[in-house]
C-alpha cells in the first residue's frame, strides 16, 4: 500500500471503535501502527490525504469510501504518542 498504510488493520478497527464503543481498544491497537515493528507492521492514516490510493483499492467494491473511513478512523483513534519515563 502506498505510504506502508496498514488499511486492513484499520479497517478491521474503525467498525469495532465506531458501532461496538471500543474507542480505547481501537486507540491502544491504533496507536502500535508505526511503532509495533514487526508485530503490529505498517503506518497509520496520518497522511491519507496526501497518497494517491488509485490503483491499491481498485478490486474493492468500498474503493470510494475506504479514503474517508481512513480519515475519520484516523482522527477518533489517533493519540499523540506520550513519552516513557525512561526517554527523558
Amino acid at each position: 500500500m502506498p505510504g506502508q498504510v496498514n488499511i486492513l488493520e484499520i479497517l478491521r478497527l474503525w467498525p469495532y471503535a465506531k458501532s461496538l464503543d471500543l474507542i480505547a481498544w481501537g486507540k491502544m491497537r491504533y496507536n502500535l501502527l508505526g511503532q509495533g515493528d514487526h508485530w503490529f507492521p505498517g503506518e497509520n492514516a496520518a497522511k491519507i490525504r496526501e497518497l494517491k490510493l488509485d490503483g491499491s483499492l481498485d478490486r474493492s467494491p468500498f474503493a470510494k469510501q475506504i479514503p474517508a473511513i481512513l480519515q475519520e478512523a484516523h482522527q477518533m483513534l489517533f493519540e499523540k504518542p506520550v513519552r516513557r519515563l525512561s526517554e527523558s
